[in-house]
């Protein structure tokens, strides 16, 4: 099985690519063309990853099998965040600049159907084995709910508001991390609070109290009940724990993280340093995170010039003939 690191690239318009060897082993393996100022990208089946762009009105489909970008399917405008629907061959996209999430038929390749959210939505997320989508509708200062009970072949446009949480007009929501306890992490941009929240019906349940004004910007949720939160103006990862909802520790990474993915088959960690043109690798193993006992481990993997989003995607070997031969990457 073939391991690849995907990096949107805004400044070179580009994915990066970097192949995957085992946790410490990483060479680069080029770069794909698409939309320009790329802002999210996400992994779909077949070797398809989908990319969104801050200046254009559609999301980039890319075959990582054939090393080609495809048509794109047009949306509403800037779209900023995608998610899959799971066990569907449907898409959600936040439009940031046109107040809405559209519903994308994978297999037609079409938008086939708008729902109106509130203003300037940043992210859409699906919470495990649940049938609704959460969208941060940073503009509004506020947290909806998409009832996507209905959603089925045929019916793309019965997607419904299921309930809307206001934050406050500063708190600015850009992104949110359901738990598999139940409720939500809500990360805002200005706050130095992040708010967790009943998924079931949107009422604010807690606070988890931040060292500073963090600009949280991304979170992943790691097992024993701990999630990892990056802080782009303190310039580290936020261990939270989920049963206290507070911060155990802080993990410096560099200036300003953007986001923060985990492999989940060796639980490394990959943060984006958008000023530094690589990524943040963590190693995390015998590290307790209820406390400051223990360092964790530390590499940088250079991948674009500033990247700012990223996916870990798995395909067959055979599907990887298509990739140009790797470049040795030079020690950061």
């Amino acid at each position: 099985m073939a391991v690849l690191l995907c990096a949107v690239d805004p400044p070179g318009s580009r994915l990066a690519l970097v192949r995957k060897y085992g946790p410490s082993s990483y060479q680069g393996a080029g770069e794909i063309r698409c939309s320009t100022g790329p802002v999210s990208v996400v992994a779909g089946s077949n070797g398809q990853v989908f990319v969104t762009s801050s200046v254009s009105d559609s999301v980039g489909v890319i075959d990582l099998t054939r090393h080609r970008t495809l048509n794109g399917i047009k949306v509403g405008w800037a779209p900023s965040s995608l998610a899959l629907v799971p066990k569907s061959e449907y898409l959600l996209v936040c439009n940031a600049g046109a107040d809405s999430v559209s519903v994308v038929d994978i297999r037609g390749a079409v938008e086939a159907g708008r729902v109106a959210v509130g203003r300037e939505p940043r992210e859409v997320v699906m919470a495990s084995g649940s049938q609704a989508a959460y969208v941060c509708e940073q503009g509004a200062g506020s947290v909806c709910a998409l009832d996507l009970t209905s959603l089925r072949p045929g019916r793309p446009d019965a997607v419904s508001v299921a309930w809307r949480t206001s934050l406050g007009p500063h708190a600015q929501p850009r992104a949110l991390l359901p738990t598999s306890s139940g409720p939500a992490l809500v990360l805002c941009r200005t706050t130095d609070r992040l708010p967790v929240i009943d998924l079931a019906s949107g009422h604010v349940m807690a606070e988890v109290a931040l060292p500073g004004p963090g600009g949280a910007s991304g979170a992943v949720e790691l097992e024993g009940g701990f999630a990892l939160v990056t802080l782009e103006r303190l310039g580290a990862i936020a261990v939270v724990d989920l049963m206290e909802w507070s911060v155990t520790r802080l993990i410096p990474v560099g200036p300003r993280p953007r986001g923060i993915v985990v492999d989940p088959d060796d639980r490394t960690v990959y943060c984006p340093l958008p000023l530094t043109g690589g990524l943040a690798v963590i190693h995390l193993d015998g590290v307790d995170l209820s406390n400051e006992d223990g360092v964790p481990q530390f590499e940088s993997v250079r991948v674009g010039s500033a990247p700012r989003s990223l996916t870990v995607v798995r395909c067959t070997d055979s599907d990887s003939g298509a990739w140009p031969a790797p470049a040795c990457l030079p020690p950061r």
